[in-house]
């Protein structure tokens, strides 16, 4: 009698595994739905809103466009950025300070620009930081748009990711410079609507065979037995 119990135990282990693997691949079918839709805007908001120094950007503060205001620390050259066209170019990167704490670093522009001197209002979309290199590691140059690079160079706390600047302003006047620009960065959920749902029918199926089989083994076990008297 035990070991049907735990037979039984094992076979409602592994259907309700296998029930639960078809519903994780359903809503990953449904994420990539979800993906196929044109990017809504969402409300320009101040950077402390969705950002802390020193910890790691939330998935629903990528793509925000945020304002916030502070000085410039440095300014760095991004070699081998390429925009939503496609083109390649080193872009100009500062590091501010943000007035409300920490810092930050700015896409500013794809052309030599002097540093401005005071404080500065900027509005423009956040992303997560950059994981593969560009280019060589240089003293004025980043390899690739990360604060993870300067996290020793500096003593304040550095926010996650980086701002590409849509607006730059001093006492209210717009800096002109000719800036790079980015599409909304997109989740990334692998493979293909029909291949989620082919999974979630493959789960779904796995779990029927595994509550059918103890039913299936009786039966031929019951067969046996009646043949041989």
């Amino acid at each position: 009698m035990p070991s049907k119990v735990g037979a039984a135990f094992i076979v409602l282990i592994l259907c309700a595994t296998f029930i639960r693997l078809g519903f994780w691949q359903l809503d990953r079918a449904g994420e990539f739905q979800e993906l196929q839709k044109p990017y809504i805007e969402r409300p320009i908001i101040n950077l402390s809103q969705v950002a802390i120094p020193g910890e790691n950007l939330s998935d629903d503060s990528i793509n925000q466009i945020v304002r916030f205001s502070g000085r410039y620390l440095e300014q760095y050259i991004a070699p081998n950025q390429e925009d939503k066209s496609g083109v390649k170019a080193d872009w100009i990167v500062g590091l501010l300070e943000v007035d409300s704490g920490g810092a930050i670093l700015v896409v500013r522009s794809i052309s030599n620009s002097e540093l401005p001197i005071g404080s500065v209002e900027i509005t423009g979309r956040l992303f997560n930081r950059q994981f593969d290199d560009r280019a060589e590691k240089a003293s004025s140059k980043l390899s690739r748009i990360d604060p993870a690079l300067l996290v020793s160079s500096y003593e304040q706390k550095l926010f996650d990711g980086f701002v590409l600047a849509q607006s730059e302003k001093i006492n209210g006047v717009e800096i002109d410079l000719k800036r790079p620009e980015l599409d909304p960065a997109k989740p990334n959920v692998p493979g293909y609507y029909w291949q989620h749902i082919s999974y979630v029918v493959i789960w779904w199926l796995m779990a029927l065979v595994v509550l059918f089989l103890p039913f299936y083994q009786v039966s031929r076990k019951r067969q046996g037995y009646e043949r041989s008297n």
